[in-house]
């Protein structure tokens, strides 16, 4: 088969990394066989052909885990409530070059 010159391949190993997403877990969650995701990785399938498969891939890697939501959120929440008492501790928070969270 001619390599594709399409993007999917490097995408979907990026976001597989990012994810810690093994290609069985993939195939089971996207319900795409193993050896086509393997396909998609190595640029075997050309972009046109690919594209509705990347996007039932792309669907169960970009979804939370209602942990990864919750961890998000709390980190979030920590950010925020840094910069509350950062702006109340007089230490610039209420300047007006700070006006962005006073």
């Amino acid at each position: 088969m001619e390599k594709s010159r399409s993007a999917y391949g490097a995408w979907l190993a990026m976001v597989m990394n990012e994810r810690q997403a093994t290609t069985e877990q993939l195939a089971k969650h996207s319900g795409i066989d193993g050896t086509r995701i393997e396909e998609l990785i190595a640029g075997s399938i050309q972009p046109e052909e690919a594209k509705e498969e990347i996007y039932k891939i792309a669907e169960a890697l970009l979804t939370n885990t209602p942990i990864r939501q919750m961890d998000k959120v709390l980190e979030a929440l920590a950010v925020h409530t840094d910069l509350r008492n950062w702006r109340g501790s007089c230490d610039g928070g209420c300047c007006s070059w700070n006006a962005a969270i006073a």
